[in-house]
């Protein structure tokens, strides 16, 4: 591109200046670089100019990818205008710079378009983050690429957007650094404006979309997050440079990054339904990351702990409540893709199989839920239980409550797997690992029931695994339990010892990050399965979640994908006993958990399905 050998900068009235004069500073060549911070309030738009025959399957890949590719107008073949956006228009000429594209390679930048034939080419204006840079300056977060007079960061993630003909690529994404205090405001005012990428796709920790250097942006330029601020990212339009070089068409035109079509339209905000809360995820803030629901589903989850917590048998677990865990909890597991359960109290070391019917229910229904989501799930058993777990599995796919089997691997299968992944410097083989009713290490080493019977012999040191989790920061840990004993309760290892009883001797003092109190631990893990009904049918979530991808709205989700029926649990519940697996309390055969009758536990089930309204 010829610019010649002086810098252009902006006009000193660029943000005042009405669209009409900004592009016809551009037609004429008067400034070739970013727009943000251009004719504040107005509609800016990204481009992709492609040959017909393309057309379609295009505007098909922006409707599956909504969150980086809003299309806002698609032109008919040939016409340079774009009536519904703005009069006077020459979109070969109209934009500061373009970028020209050859079976897919960049082969130049140019300031007009003027010298290429037109007839057979498609227009594509898609929203750009750019409208809504006002809207957040206006809540108070500083906009840095604005007020330092840069292009904004943008980066090529590892995020895969969904394919359709020969579109195929990962997303770009744009980021601005936002104080902790302004987040829920920056999620919310941005939401209003869902055709220019809407609210961000996700919040901190860039490493877990795949970016290793804020410092260094593939594109624009790179800007200083300042103490007490952490990145986010919004989905970009740059994003249609990739699909442009994977479908390969003869010739195609772009944008230059940051150089935006500027319609004459004064962007509206869109007032959202449902407010958003923005909840922190990260172990102890570092490195930060966030997740977003709605307040109105959030406030779900509080009715969930208001049942779990009922103690009837009056253990004190109250005292180990850990005020929106289960929140947490739930989606951390909704953030992540593979999961390890695990569960297993061999309480009853008198009897030949030493299982209680408290943990296992929990901890399939856990499982239902995540492979209702599509998860990769794995259980792990101790070496002793494998083939109890592999029987109960199986019977919960015969009744309709899996649609297929999950692996069972006992422990040191699932040892050898992170140790083999640790020395080939790859990444944990779970992201979640996830602990209900498992027998926990106490401070002096040894594995105890609530009356302080050692049982460490029966009892794999399953807490190894989440041990070395702690050292790495993008696995998050659950712990669900009812007595204080059970693998995780470290975390609140003091209330233990001063609230429950013998709890000096039989406290766990291994932590998870979350922990999940509960009457009967089997309460817990129902209320974590329809907790992740919950998360999944919040439209804010589940755009969240799948990064504004295929993600116009959830599923019609039903309860019973997540949560097993009365029918079911009770079938599962003969199943075990037929299996030799008792009340750890009554150590009947009855179907009974934790002393309490087969009724008052389907009763709980019921009152924990009923939070979720559909």
């Amino acid at each position: 591109m010829e610019t010649g050998s002086k810098f252009i900068p902006p006009p000193e009235n660029a943000a005042k200046l009405l669209p009409s004069e900004a592009r016809e500073l551009f037609r004429r060549n008067g400034y070739y670089l970013s727009t943000s911070g251009f004719c504040t309030g107005f509609l800016q738009a990204n481009m992709a100019i492609l040959p017909g025959k393309f057309a379609n399957d295009f505007e098909e890949f922006c409707r599956r990818n909504h969150g980086p590719l809003p299309l806002i107008y698609r032109s008919k073949p040939g016409e340079v205008g774009a009536s519904p956006l703005a009069e006077d228009v020459d979109i070969r000429s109209d934009l500061p710079r373009y970028m020209v594209y050859s079976k897919g390679r960049l082969v130049e930048d140019t300031l007009d378009l003027n010298g290429f034939s037109w007839e057979d080419r498609v227009s594509f204006y898609i929203g750009c983050s750019f409208t809504f840079e006002e809207a957040l300056g206006s809540i108070g977060v500083e906009v840095r690429n604005v007020t330092e007079g840069k292009n904004v960061s943008m980066f090529k993630s590892n995020v895969t957007l969904h394919k359709v003909g020969e579109f195929a690529c990962e997303m770009f994404v744009t980021m601005r650094p936002v104080h902790l205090d302004l987040l829920e405001k920056a999620v919310t005012v941005t939401a209003q404006f869902p055709d220019t990428h809407g609210a961000p796709i996700h919040i901190g920790d860039p490493a877990r979309i795949g970016i290793a250097d804020l410092a260094r942006p593939d594109r624009g330029s790179a800007v200083e997050v300042k103490e007490g601020e952490v990145p986010v990212f919004w989905a970009c339009g740059v994003s249609a440079v990739g699909a442009i070089e994977s479908a390969k068409p003869d010739l195609a035109f772009t944008h230059y990054a940051g150089s935006m079509f500027i319609a004459d339209i004064k962007f509206q905000p869109q007032e959202q339904p449902e407010q958003p809360r923005v909840v922190p995820l990260s172990r102890d803030g570092d490195p930060f990351f966030a997740s977003i629901i709605s307040q109105k589903a959030a406030e779900l989850f509080a009715d969930l702990e208001r049942i779990t917590l009922d103690d009837p048998s009056d253990r004190g677990v109250r005292h180990l409540f850990q005020r929106g865990d289960l929140l947490r909890a739930v989606l951390a597991l909704s953030h992540s893709d593979r999961v390890a359960v695990t569960t297993g109290f061999p309480c009853l070391p008198e009897y030949e199989v030493k299982e209680e019917t408290d943990g296992l229910p929990g901890a399939l229904a856990i499982c239902q839920a995540l492979a209702a989501l599509g998860k990769e799930i794995t259980l792990i058993s101790d070496t002793r239980n494998q083939a109890q777990f592999q029987s109960c599995v199986s019977h919960m796919v015969s009744i309709g409550a899996l649609k297929s089997p999950i692996p069972v691997i006992p422990f040191p299968e699932a040892k050898a797997l992170c140790d083999a992944r640790v020395s080939n410097s790859s990444d944990s083989p779970y992201d979640c690992l996830l602990a209900i009713e498992r027998a926990g290490r106490a401070s002096d080493g040894t594995y105890r029931t609530m009356k302080a019977r050692d049982i460490s012999r029966y009892v794999d040191s399953v807490d190894e695994l989440f041990l070395s989790a702690r050292s790495n920061p993008r696995v998050a840990t659950v712990c669900i339990g009812d007595g204080g004993n059970e693998l995780g309760m470290g975390k609140v290892y003091t209330q233990v010892k001063k609230h429950i009883p013998l709890g000096e001797t039989i406290a766990c003092a291994v932590p998870t990050d979350f922990v999940i109190a509960a009457g009967v631990s089997n309460w817990g893990g129902y209320a974590v399965a329809l907790g992740l009904c919950v998360a999944s049918s919040c439209p804010m979530h589940w755009r969240y979640r799948n990064r504004g991808i295929d993600a116009e709205r959830p599923p019609d989700f039903r309860v019973t994908q997540f949560l097993p029926t009365a029918e079911q649990t009770t079938s599962l519940l003969k199943h075990m006993n037929g299996l030799g697996i008792r009340d750890g309390i009554t150590k009947g055969l009855d179907q009974s958990v934790d002393g309490l009758s087969l009724e008052t536990h389907l009763e709980k089930l019921a009152q924990i399905a009923s939070v979720c309204s559909n």
